[in-house]
Formats: C-alpha cells, structure tokens, sequence
C-alpha cells in the first residue's frame, strides 16, 4: 500500500511520511513529523519487536535520506500504542514539515471531528480514502503480553490492499492526523482495519508525549473545524502583517518607537482591559505595534489582533462583530494557503488561544474613528463576551474618549460575572510628551542634533519630533520652527513627494475627471512642473480637509477620496506616500494630530462655537458633536492666538468662560427633557476644555490677569461648598459648580507661562480651594522650592488675607503663608528675614520671633544689618527683634549683637532706642559693669525697651544695685510687682552677695516681705513668688517668717488665704520629695522645695482659726488630692478640722463644706471613702454620716457624696389648725419644685 513515496506528492504533499525499517533494510513501517525539533510518531506495533533502546534503526525521509536512530532516542507507550523516535534533521534534505495531530474533540467553537460515516484519507503510493465506522476497544499483537486499547478507530478500506502500520489516518478537509494505523490488532470486526486514536493521546498520554503534542500543535498548524494553536497563531500574525497603523504597516511603525519609562515596556497586558490615553500625536499607535510586534516575535508567540476604529459598524453590538469580520477577510485572502476553505470563526481562535494559556490580545486603535458612539451597552457587551471568551482587550484612545467611556467600562464591569471592576479588571496607562532621557534618545534617534527647536522644550509630542528627523533628513533644517510651522512643512515635504510620483508617471493634473492615469515615461521631471504639481496635490489635501471637517467622525468617505485622488497614480501615491491610509469604509489622514492641525486651518471658529455653546433652545434638540473633533477646534484657537495675539484671543476666552459660568446655574423648567440635558453637559465640556487648550496656548498668558483671577475666585467658591477642589470632579454634573472646573486643577496653573507675582496671586486664591488632597499647597510648596529667595516677598502679601480654609478648620491664608515660609526657610534665611521685616505686617514679626529661637544666627546677622540701614524703621526692627534673639544668641551672634546695640545707642537722634540698646549691653558680661548704671535709670524712668527681666542678669553680680531699683520702683504706682517677682524668684539664691544659710531669707525674699508690708494687697503676686520658689528648690526655712512675720496670724485674712492656697496646692516634684526625704533634713533642689511646702502649711495652720482661710484651703487641698501622698492629705484634713473646731465656722458648717468638697472630687472623695478606721477620721455630721450609709450600700463614693449632699435632712414643721371653710394646701413645696 506504501510504495514509493520519495519527494512527497500527491500521496505525500508535505513530505511528513517517514519510512522505518531495521539496519539490515527490513521494513517495518511509517511515523510522520510530528514537530520541528526531528521527532517521528509512529505506532508502537511499528517497533514492538525491536530493541527498547531504538539500537539498530534507522529511518528514511521524503527526500529520500537515510538517517540512524541514536541509541536511547526511542520512547515507547504500549499503554496506548504510541511510540515515538527522534531523528538528526541536518541538511537541506530536511523539508519535510511536521502534520497536525487532531486535539480532543467534540470542540464547542470548531466544532467535531470526523464521524462515524465520514470519509478519512491514508495517504501512500497511491493515497486510499477510507470510510470511518466508529471506535471500539482491541488487543494488541506480539509476543509481550497483551493490552487493551479504548478507543480504536475502525476503519474499511478498499479490498485488495495490505495496510501498513504506522501509517496517518487524516482529515480529508482539515488534513489532521486522526491515528495511526495498526493492522495488527485483534478483537477488530471483520474487513475492518483498526487506528491507533491520537485525540485522546493529549489527556491520557505520558508528560513526554503531552510536550510532544503541544510543539506539535505550534509546530503544525491546523485551519477551520481543526483549528489549533498554530493555525491560530498563523492567522493572527498573518492579520498584523496586512494591517495598517499610523502612515505604515504595524512592523514599519514598531521600529520607531523609542524607549519611554510611562509606556508598554514590554509588559504583558494581564486585565481584561487595558487603556493607553494618549493626545494626538504621543505614540499611542507606536506603543500598540511595538507590542503586538514583540507578542507575535520571539520563542513563545502569543496571538494578536489588531483593529481599527474605522473597522467597527454602528450596527456592531460589541468587539465581537468586527473581530469576526476582520477574520473572515483574512480567510478569503488566504484560502489558497490555508489547508481549509471552512469560515475562521473568532469563537474558535479564542477558545483554543485560551485553552493553550496563550490568551488572545485584541487591539483597537481610535475607537473615535467607529461610525457610531460607543455606548454603554456597546461596551458592558463587549466585556461581556471578552470574560466569556477569555481574551484580553487593549484600546488606545484621546483622554476626552476615556473620559466618556470609562464610567461606561466601571458599568460593565460590575454588572459582567465574576469580575465586578475588580483590580485586575481595567489597567490604565498615560501617554506624556516625551521629557528627559527619553527626549535625549528621540533627538538622537532623529539626528536632530540643532540647539534651537521644539525638541529644546521640557516636554515634545512624539510626532513633532518624527517630523522634524524627516525633514532633516530631506534636507530641511527645522530649528527654530513651532509645531505648526514643522506640521505645514511636512505637510509641504509630503505633497512635493506626492507631485514627484504623478510626474514620473504621466499623469496630468485633470487626469482624475476621466479616472484614468495617464503614463509617460520620461526619465528626468522639469522642477516646475514639479512644484506645480505639488500645489495642486496641496488644494486637494487642503479640500479634502474641508470636508472632512463635515464629517460625524473625521475620516473621508470612499467616493469623496476617490474624486480627489481618482484610483490609479493618484490614489497610488497619495497612498503611498503615508499621507491618507484606507480603514473601514474611508480613508482618513495617516496622523491624528497632523488631521486636527490641517483640519483647524480651515475651520469657522465662530460658527463652531456657536454650534458647541449653543443652549439647543433655537433649531431644536440637536445631537453633540463627537467630543475627539475638539482637536481641530483647539487648532483653530491656537491658529488664532499666533496670529492675533493675546489681545486678540482675549475676547474669545471670555466667550468660553462665560459659557462655563452660566452652565453651572440653573437653567429650563424643572422638568427638562433628558437630550437638553446632556447638551447642557456637552456645553459645559466643549467651554471647559477649549478654555484649557487656548489659555496655555496663548502667547502671553499674564495678558488674561483679569480672566485668570475670575476663574480663581469661582473655583475658591466652588470648591469651598464641595468640601476641597477633589470633590469638584465628583460632584453631580447638573449641580451649581461645574465639575468641568475640576479641569483648572494644580496641573493647568502650573503649565502656565505667567510671571512670578502674578502667578503667586493666583495661587493665594486658589490655596482657598484646597481639600484634604492639598493640591495647590503642594503646587506652592514646589514653585517655592524651584523659585527660592525671590519667591519670599510674594509670598509675604498672602499675610493680608484672612480667609478662611477648607481643609484647616480655623486656618487661613496667612496661617498657610506662615507655614509655608517657615517650612523653607533653609532656602535662603537671610533672604527671608529681609522679606519678613519689609513688609511689616504682625504675621511677618510672628515668624521673625519663631526664626529667633529656631534661626538665632540669622537673626543676628539681620539685627546687624538693620541696626546699619539708613531707614529708621529698621532700626526699630532691630531694636525690638535684637531683644528676642539674645536669649538664644551664641558665639558670634552675641558679638553681633552687642556691635547692633552700640550702633543703636550711638544714634542720638534715635533716643527711644536707647534702652533696647542698654539691655542688650546689660545682657552681655562684657559690657555689663560700663551700661548698667544707665540701664537701672531707663527702667526708673519705665523704659518698654527695659524690663525687670533685662535686668535679671545683672542680679548675679550686682544684686544690689538691681534690688534698691527695683524697690524704688515698686514704690511708684504701676510697678509691674508681677514681672519684678517673677524675675526674683528665678534667680538664683543669695545672688549678688554671699549666700546665706538655707535657714535665713535672701535679699530678694525680704524684699518682698517689705513689699507685702506696704502693699497688702499684692498677697497674691507675693504669694506666687513664694511658689515660684519652692518650686524651683530654692527658698529657705526664714522666707515664711520674712514674708508674713511672726507670727502668720497677725497679717489679714485675705494675705493668709493666699498664702494658704499657695502652699496647699503641690508642686510637680512632690511625688520626688517624698521618695528623696532625709532624716537630717532636705536636700537642695525641687524636691527639698515641696517639703518646705507641707512645713510652711503646718506652721500656718498653727495659729488659723478663720473660716475664711481655712475652707478655701480645703478645698484646694480637694482638687489636688490626686497630686498629693494619701498620708500627708489626710494629715492636711486633721489638721484643717482640728483648726476648724477651735474657730467660729460651726460643725455644721463644717459637715456641709466636707460632703461638698467629696461632691466635687472625686479623689477627695475616694480618700474620705477609704480613709483607715483607726486613723482618726474626721468628725463630721449628718451629711457625713448619710454619704458614709451610701457607700455602705456600694455607692460610687463621689455620687454618694453628692446625694447626701441633695438630700440633707430638714427639720419638720408642724401645720397650725386652720379653721373650716376651703381646703388650701399647706405651705411647701408645690407641684413642679425641684
């Protein structure tokens, strides 16, 4: 049945039979390639009686080669009566390609296999068809014991034929291998010849033999009902190979793209749905040819598909529809090639794409270009069926596109089982000009290596610089030119070429009113025939610009192409040229942004926009134009701004804002129809975006102020009723505030070329919008940053303005001034004092005093200055910051200072200075014994500049001096006792004399003795200063005694209460006192102070008996009980009750004040709660006894407290016998009385 079959053939096509026979030249039958790597699959009756090994084998192919089998290269599987062998395929000999195996069938999209019934084809020399009759299960043949296979392909063949093992069984359509044939198995019925099945092969085979049979399927590509992996990838790379993108093929247009950090890089889209958003002319298409490229290239190709946006049909109800139709044209084209004329169904590729976990990539470039807008339902049925079908789907479209089809996508994925818009649901990518390293390869890449350009910018359109690479590369040189100007010169360079190609060929100008070409073949062209030429491709370019502009979607129709470029040299070369390229139903410019350029050189900007701002109360309900043609409108206004002028673009950015303002109020009855409201939608977007487009196009921006400090003030309003500028964007699109004003964000301020001042005043408003997100405080903090010491005094006008902020409750604009400024001040401190003191506002000295003790250097450096300056107003500055800085002043900073003070004291002009100057002087050792003299006299004479606190210094080494200036002016009205206390008390013990013993009072203490003598009603600061000093660890056992005498009873009460609140309130350091007490008396410091503190109250409360003094000290001693040792409170209450009882106030008295103060403390309550029985509790009366039956019932103490303060027992009365007559309720309580 063989025969011969050397070099292929008929029996053969393919070459893919193998012959196997034995070293000695015994047949022993056929296997065929299975992959590309040598591998020859044959059945395992073939080789059932040969060595395990393979050893003595050897295999002849189609070209009639003989090759030996390599010892250990002959893998059996009797279990299912495969074996299989590899072979050296070296050489030009090795032509033969591999055939396909059939996968497991019946398959859902491709639909099943050959039938019971159906012919199948054994090829040979000559090739049989046979006729398959189902399956059934048989024994194998040999000497090893037998096995039983499932599955047997029983097949008739025609009389009078030997079958041979091993050979195929195939698919007479498909061609695939169904099995191989086996004669020698038993159990078949009789006249029929059994096959080993290979569709079952994959799930029930070895791991070896699945590898096998997944190269195989790469390997050999199998079309229509038994489609497999590589058919399937076959066809997609077919498919990229005829489909355009950009001016080119999608190869031309991969080798262009430069490495860019925010696209593709290669990585492998994993979502359901990937977005690249790019403007016009970034290279969004680049990006999606470099990928498909790299999917279909390498090791591992994964199938892609590419789709334009002109390819789909308003009639489409998702992807599916054009993805069929893409196919199908496929098929028509390759019917020769494929081994099927069966439709390709985009079902089947899918499913066997997924099935291989090689995912197939759908790519849809300008889904603007659809006839139709796709909707909502477009889209929730296209994710529909992507998750059904398991493919991947990657759009590039415009920003304005994805802002109208991403709600619509977030819809269909919630609604779409089992995603719900999870994270791996939609991945969005961002197209940005190119900047920084990937800007530098672009400008390499193109050789433009001029110093002037658009390149220089810190931002390029891809596109641009494409263009300019290919006029240099004309020979062009394209410095200097702006991106209009590099559109019409490759627009110019195009038309030139175009012109070149209908003049080789002939054609006349007017050829295309007869639609034919005209030849002549004249090998060199006249240049003015030439340039003639190319103006009249121009005007027709230009008219065909015209009337794309008429157009829903952009693009030109098929008979309008056709008129201006009649088929033939026209047509021939417009194409060729990479000007228009043919998609869908038309033909539409090659570049997007080049179209939007061309196409707004022709547009009436005023009938636009009164078409796009119209209220769609005149003419009817009218349908929104497609919001990607914004291109050519924003081209026009550019146009518009280079030709006339800021002055002359004014007006129309006005005309847009003003369309803006009003679609955020009110508009139409309540009940307006649905299509008005979306137009008022429409509206507002078109206002918005082309007020965006045209204010950064403008060529002088600071030309708008007025216009630009409108819309900052809206936005401020707006955003503050939102809640934060963030909130704008997500507000509701009919509301008062436009979420269109969420377009004038950080972002777009920041792109503006304004000048320095103004731009700060724009972002003082605009600091008011700012939310939680904080937005344009970040904006601020980076021009800040980037501007440095010039930005400070713009930034120091922001003091004036106190309105408030969203974001920080009770801030304002100045608060967020002050911060920002202090927050930089490492940016040029000296630079920022110098700014804070020429505005003179209070915030300025605010933060001035904040740099004293954050900055002291500085602001010793600056008071220097000052101190210099010619104006006196700094000096007053010097004067008044010099004093604020002194405490923190170090090293060289006291030099300064002191160089500051003499300066200022040397002005004799100046002489309310001079005491600024002297307690500078006073502070420092250096001048201090030369000044001090005059220093004591300006305080004398009640100097602001000298304070008693300029004069502490002076204390520790002439305390006398100080002290007698001090008490004469104490002596006067108005003293400032407070601050002169205050600084006594802080100084150190015995300062300016010997230090006395710690038992005696120092001269400061008997200082104020005498105060207090004089002037008793200055206990209370007398009082403090005693406090101030315990506090401190510095006063002594005599400062009682110096300053209420002995005894303490004499003085009057008011002074003994102060002095008894004082001492019955504990200091910070009491808990350290206790623990550092000592038995031969306290140590100094803190802790030794609070100690004296308990021994100053005991001797007070020696000789006390007024209730005056003696319930306020109670009661302070209440408030505190947390602060104190339980012990020592306790003691305190004996010794207050003990003293009570010998006084005038009364047990009642007595019993009220206890309960009261345990009402009001809880602590002090808690301490009367659990006050130890043999530790002699107060006495008290029945408020006391009532609280203590409360806590006997487990009442809170503090609340028993104070329910037995409420219900206090009040003694009854008995009614007088009133005479008959009206009953009259005893006098009492009446209804309603608390």
């Amino acid at each position: 049945m063989a025969g011969d079959l050397r070099g292929g053939g008929p029996a053969d096509p393919d070459g893919a039979l193998v012959a196997i026979s034995t070293d000695a030249g015994r047949p022993l039958g056929y296997g065929f390639w299975a992959d590309a790597r040598g591998t020859v699959l044959t059945a395992d009756e073939v080789v059932a009686e040969q060595p395990a090994d393979g050893a003595g084998l050897r295999v002849r192919t189609a070209a009639g080669t003989w090759h030996e089998v390599g010892t250990g290269t002959l893998t059996r599987c009797p279990e299912l009566g495969l074996a299989w062998l590899t072979v050296a395929r070296d050489g030009p000999e090795a032509s033969g390609g591999p055939l396909p195996v059939a996968e497991a069938g019946p398959q859902p999209a491709t639909g099943p296999l050959a039938e019971p019934g159906e012919h199948v084809l054994v090829p040979g020399a000559p090739a049989v068809t046979g006729v398959l009759h189902g399956t059934a299960a048989a024994l194998t043949a040999g000497a090893a014991p037998a096995r039983v296979l499932a599955g047997v392909l029983l097949l008739e063949l025609p009389p009078g034929l030997a079958p041979v093992p091993g050979l195929p069984v195939l698919d007479p359509v498909t061609r695939v291998v169904l099995g191989l044939l086996a004669p020698g198995l038993r159990g078949l019925p009789d006249g029929l010849t059994g096959a080993i099945p290979l569709a079952t092969a994959r799930s029930l085979g070895p791991p070896a033999l699945v590898d096998l049979l997944a190269r195989n399927a790469v390997a050999a590509p199998a079309y229509g009902h038994s489609l497999n992996l590589g058919g399937a990838l076959g066809l997609t790379v077919r498919q990229l190979a005829a489909a355009c993108a950009g001016p080119g093929r999608i190869g031309e247009l991969a080798a262009e793209r430069v490495e860019r950090a925010d696209g593709l890089a290669g990585e492998e889209p994993a979502a359901v749905l990937t977005v690249l958003v790019g403007e016009p002319g970034s290279g969004a298409s680049t990006e999606l040819a470099a990928l498909a490229v790299r999917r279909s290239a390498g090791a591992r190709p994964l199938p892609t598909l590419w789709l334009r946006g002109a390819d789909l049909r308003a009639t489409d109800r998702c992807l599916r529809a054009p993805l069929g139709r893409a196919l199908a044209a496929l098929a028509t084209r390759e019917r020769e090639q494929a081994r099927s004329a069966a439709p390709v169904d985009e079902a089947a590729v899918a499913q066997v794409c997924a099935a291989a976990g090689r995912p197939l990539l759908v790519v849809l470039d300008g889904p603007e270009e659809a006839p139709g807008v796709l909707g909502a339902a477009w889209w929730a049925a296209t994710i529909e069926w992507l998750v059904a079908a398991r493919v991947r789907l990657l759009v590039a479209c415009r920003p304005e596109s994805w802002e109208r089809y991403g709600p619509q996508v977030e819809a269909g994925l919630v609604g779409s089982a089992g995603l719900g818009g999870g994270p791996e649901s939609v991945r969005l990518h961002r197209l940005r000009p190119w900047s920084g390293a990937a800007l530098e390869l672009a400008v390499q890449h193109y050789g433009l290596t001029t110093a002037q350009g658009v390149w220089t910018q810190r931002a390029v359109d891809p596109l641009l610089l494409r263009m300019a690479g290919e006029l240099r590369a004309a020979g062009v040189d394209p410095a200097g030119a702006s991106a209009a100007e590099l559109c019409q010169g490759w627009l110019d360079l195009r038309c030139l070429r175009i012109a070149e190609h209908l003049a080789r060929e002939g054609d006349r100008p007017a050829s295309h009113r007869k639609g034919s070409a005209l030849r002549a073949a004249a090998p060199l062209v006249a240049p003015g025939r030439v340039r003639r030429l190319a103006a009249v491709v121009a005007g027709r370019v230009h008219e065909a610009a015209r009337r794309m502009l008429g157009a829903g979607q952009g693009g030109l129709g098929r008979s309008a192409f056709e008129e201006l470029f009649p088929p033939g040299g026209w047509a021939r070369a417009v194409l060729g040229e990479g000007l228009f390229v043919p998609a869908g139903d038309g033909y539409w410019l090659a570049h997007a942004k080049l179209a939007d350029w061309l196409q707004g050189t022709h547009l009436d900007l005023d009938a636009a926009l009164r078409l796009l701002l119209a209220d769609g109360e005149e003419g009817g309900v009218r349908r929104p134009m497609p919001r990607h043609r914004v291109g050519a409108v924003e081209a026009a206004l550019r146009a518009l701004g280079e030709s006339r002028g800021a002055a002359g673009l004014d007006p129309w950015l006005h005309r847009l804002w003003d369309a803006l303002s009003a679609a955020g109020a009110p508009e139409g009855p309540a009940g307006a129809t649905a299509p008005t409201a979306e137009l008022d939608r429409e509206r507002r977007w078109w206002a918005a975006r082309l007020l965006v487009t045209a204010l950064r196009a403008s060529p002088e921006p600071a030309a708008h102020q007025e216009l630009l400090q409108r819309m900052a003030q809206r936005i401020a309003q707006a955003a503050a009723s939102a809640g934060g500028f963030a909130a704008l964007g997500r507000g509701a699109p009919d509301g008062p505030a436009p979420v269109e004003l969420a377009r004038f964000g950080p972002e777009f301020w920041d792109s503006l070329a304004l000048p320095a001042d103004c731009h700060w005043a724009l972002l003082r408003t605009l600091s008011r919008a700012d939310g939680p997100e904080q937005g344009f405080l970040a904006s601020a903090a980076a021009r800040l940053a980037a501007s440095g010491a010039w930005a400070f005094p713009l930034l120091c006008r922001w003091f004036e303005d106190g309105h408030g902020l969203p974001a920080r409750p009770g801030g304002t604009v100045a608060d967020l001034a002050h911060d920002l400024l202090y927050a930089h001040r490492a940016l040029a401190v000296d630079e920022l004092t110098e700014a804070l003191v020429a505005v003179a506002h209070p915030r300025a000295d605010a933060l001035l005093t904040v740099l004293a003790v954050e900055e002291p250097s500085a602001l010793c450096r600056a008071v220097d200055r000052w101190s210099h300056d010619p104006r006196p107003e700094r000096h007053v500055a010097a004067a008044v910051h010099a004093l604020r800085t002194a405490p923190y002043a170090t090293g060289a900073g006291v030099e300064l200072l002191r160089h500051a003070a003499l300066t200022l004291l040397a002005r004799e002009a100046e002489p309310g200075l001079h005491g600024a100057a002297l307690a500078l002087l006073v502070r420092d050792p250096v001048t201090r014994a030369r000044h001090l003299a005059g220093a004591l006299r300006a305080y004398a004479a009640d100097d602001p500049f000298v304070p008693p606190a300029a004069l502490a210094v002076a204390l520790a080494t002439d305390a006398a001096a100080v002290l007698d200036a001090f008490e004469a002016r104490l002596a006067l009205p108005g003293g400032s006792a407070a601050a002169v206390l205050r600084v006594l008390a802080d100084a150190a013990p015995g300062a300016g004399a010997v230090a006395a013993p710690g038992s005696l009072p120092d001269p400061a203490t008997r200082l104020a003795g005498r105060l207090l003598r004089a002037r008793p009603e200055r206990a209370e600061l007398v009082a403090e200063y005693l406090n101030r000093r315990l506090a401190l660890g510095t006063a002594a056992r005599g400062d009682l005694t110096a300053l209420l005498g002995a005894p303490p009873g004499e003085r009057p009460a008011p002074v003994r209460r102060a002095f008894a609140l004082v001492l019955a309130t504990p200091g910070a350091a009491a808990p350290a006192a206790r623990a550092d007490a000592h038995a031969d008396g306290p140590a100094p410091g803190p802790a030794a102070g609070e100690l004296l503190r308990g021994e100053f109250l005991d001797r007070l409360l020696v000789t006390e008996r007024d209730p005056a003094v003696l319930a306020p000290a109670l009661e302070r001693l209440a408030n505190t009980t947390a602060r104190q040792d339980p012990q020592r409170a306790r003691a305190m209450v004996r010794r207050i009750a003990d003293a009570w009882a010998q006084g005038t106030g009364g047990p009642e008295r007595w019993d009220a004040l206890l309960v009261g103060c345990a009402g009001r403390a809880a602590d002090f309550a808690q301490l009367l709660a659990e006050w130890p029985a043999d530790s002699h509790p107060p006495a008290g009366g029945p408020l006391l006894a009532r609280m203590r039956v409360l806590l006997a019932q487990g009442r809170d103490p503090q609340y028993a407290a104070a329910e037995a303060e409420r219900t206090a027992v009040r003694p009854v009365i008995a009614a007088l016998p009133r005479a008959a007559g009206v009953p009259v309720p005893e006098r009492g309580a009446a209804h309603g009385t608390l």
